[in-house]
């Protein structure tokens, strides 16, 4: 059975929440899943901000939605308040079936917390985990890649230039990052269409099933351990290689954080980038005079990329309320820990910046604190 047929077929999980009713009240019950928002949130996040910067909801486990630059930059500095630990943005199951496949998990995994460093550790050890990414991604080390991305997306545009047009996410976007990944880890490229299936039941899927997105963590996890095994026996020029040959400290990285970094690799590194790349080409659909000027004047392309990924920042995560905040009271206390949603500032009018990673509430007291919280303090 396909992803898609088992999304039909598959009774809807909605991690502890009823069928949704409609959002009257964005400000006090924010749905991140509601169909207009998804297609365009940009209006609602105008109104937010100048009504109520930082929503509240009790929707998909309850969180905090701040829309403002300065709250989120603030509180991105703040990792001893809102941590990094869980960086969903809406709560996941591990699947009904979850305790059937026990025996399917390796021993070495049976206690494993599942993580993805650096993006779901603190410091000190995101500090580490961070570095240690920083020599296979500098730009001299990803510049080797770049014949082999060029040779696939110009035979991608081979396949339909002839037919004089194409599904632009299908046909293309969703097409590169699979197979450009799996050359980086040193994986099967011919499996792209797997790791395209588990990407999208993880993430676009998963987060309103947990059948699904359990189910698709598990494989991921389970698929890449067996390469990791697979690479201590035969080492390859790849980033699997290089994990296990790394050192911190003067001691081997562990094989668990190897495995989790290797399934932040796979799944971010191709969910954001076809996500970038879509992205680009839809807005470029929607304004010829945008993709003329780039045609007359390609010395701009550089520039429009950068424009590009700031308007339509591809990552929303969330922070983890890990201790009281006290300023207001009532509006997070660690008894009751609160993921804390990020939406893009990109557009904002008050800054030309962009924070897309970061998330959480703000970390002072501030009138918008008092607004989402006023409904629920009666």
């Amino acid at each position: 059975m396909t992803l898609e047929q088992q999304k039909e077929t598959t009774a809807p999980k909605t991690n502890g929440n009823a069928a949704p009713e409609e959002v009257k009240d964005w400000a006090h019950d924010y749905d991140i899943f509601d169909r207009d928002y998804i297609k365009d949130p940009f209006p609602v996040w105008d109104e937010l901000r100048e009504k109520c910067p930082v929503a509240h909801t009790e929707r998909w486990g309850g969180s905090w939605m701040p829309t403002r630059y300065a709250d989120l930059f603030a509180i991105a500095q703040d990792f001893q308040r809102f941590s990094s630990r869980d960086v969903l943005v809406a709560p996941m199951g591990a699947g009904e079936n979850a305790g059937d496949e026990a025996m399917d998990i390796p021993e070495a995994l049976q206690n494993y917390e599942v993580g993805a460093p650096p993006i779901t550790s603190d410091p000190p050890l995101h500090t580490w985990a961070r570095r240690l990414l920083l020599s296979p991604f500098s730009v001299q080390a990803i510049a080797k890649w770049e014949p082999e991305t060029r040779e696939l997306c110009r035979s991608l545009i081979d396949g339909f230039v002839d037919k004089g047009r194409c599904d632009a996410a299908a046909d293309y976007a969703q097409q590169i990052p699979p197979r450009i990944i799996a050359s980086m880890l040193g994986i099967p490229k011919e499996m792209s269409n797997t790791f395209t299936d588990w990407v999208r039941g993880f993430l676009e899927f998963g987060l309103q099933n947990a059948e699904i997105g359990g189910e698709a963590g598990r494989m991921i996890f389970l698929y890449l351990w067996d390469r990791i095994q697979e690479h201590k026996q035969n080492p390859k020029d790849d980033l699997i290689t290089y994990l296990l040959n790394a050192e911190v400290d003067g001691q081997p990285v562990p094989e668990t954080h190897v495995l989790g970094t290797s399934f932040l690799l796979l799944l971010a590194g191709i969910d954001t980038t076809w996500s970038s790349i879509g992205s680009a080409l839809w807005h470029l659909a929607q304004h010829p005079e945008h993709r003329a000027r780039l045609v007359a004047e390609p010395g701009l392309i550089p520039t429009a990329v950068e424009e590009l990924l700031r308007a339509y920042s591809p990552v929303t995560m969330a922070r983890y309320v890990s201790e009281d905040t006290s300023r207001p009271p009532t509006a997070t206390r660690r008894s009751s820990p609160t993921p804390i949603k990020s939406s893009s500032t990109a557009r904002s009018t008050r800054t030309s910046l962009s924070v897309s990673a970061s998330t959480a509430a703000p970390a002072r007291t501030s009138p918008a604190w008092k607004c989402a919280s006023r409904s629920r303090s009666g």
